[in-house]
């Protein structure tokens, strides 16, 4: 078993949280698909590559 310890001591933003464990997953796009299958009403999860200022990373947009 592995163990992730996330230390957020000033909180953290549930998208930045969210697209920062995204990253760890295997097959993101079948998680974002999978989220969506949920079928939460009015609610749609999208990601996004995404780069500023040089650096690259995944944007998660959660639609209400």
């Amino acid at each position: 078993m592995k163990t992730l310890y996330i230390e957020c001591n000033m909180g953290a933003a549930g998208d930045m949280l969210m697209s920062a464990l995204l990253e760890l997953h295997p097959d993101a796009e079948n998680f974002i698909e999978r989220m969506n299958r949920l079928e939460i009403p009015h609610v749609r999860f999208e990601s996004e590559r995404s780069v500023k200022c040089g650096i690259t990373g995944t944007h998660i947009s959660v639609t209400v």
